[in-house]
């Protein structure tokens, strides 16, 4: 199966308008922006989701919908994707979706980092806001895949 892994789009800081948490932070108006052109991108991959599955915090939702609305596919919200995930919140996560070819995650750094080296058996990748990886698991395990593709989001919005 083909496994798309996006980390959320350009957040805001976390300062008065959020209480000073990470949690309730929502994209900015540029990050919207930017990932609405990342979408566009996206789905000149020719990538084909069943599902979008993403952590429950607002960036990463807003994140999701976005490339899901762009791909015409279902988001679903993970309360294991929340910051702090590991590879076996992500594996756990797909194996509701055992017949699907293609699925995509959307969550957070260092988070992303750390699953996707778990999931290709070794090797950091370093995910900026909206970058996108694309990783073929041959198996549904730890060091299970091969990462196929990362790309940067200005690559994504160049491809839009």
């Amino acid at each position: 199966m083909q496994l798309a892994i996006i980390r959320h789009g350009i957040a805001e800081d976390a300062g008065p308008a959020t209480g000073y948490r990470d949690e309730p932070r929502r994209l900015t108006p540029e990050g919207i922006e930017k990932m609405e052109r990342e979408a566009v991108g996206i789905a000149r991959l020719g990538l084909e989701p069943q599902a979008i599955l993403c952590s429950p915090l607002p960036r990463c939702e807003q994140t999701a919908h976005i490339v899901g609305a762009r791909l015409e596919v279902p988001v679903v919200t993970q309360e294991s994707l929340r910051p702090g995930a590991r590879v076996e919140a992500v594996l756990d996560a797909i194996a509701a979706f055992p017949d699907a070819e293609c699925l995509m995650v959307c969550g957070h750094q260092p988070d992303l980092s750390m699953i996707t080296a778990d999931l290709i058996g070794g090797g950091m990748v370093d995910f900026r806001k909206g970058s996108l990886a694309i990783i073929e698991l041959h198996r549904r395990t730890r060091a299970g895949g091969i990462l196929d593709a990362l790309y940067l989001p200005k690559a994504l919005r160049a491809l839009a």
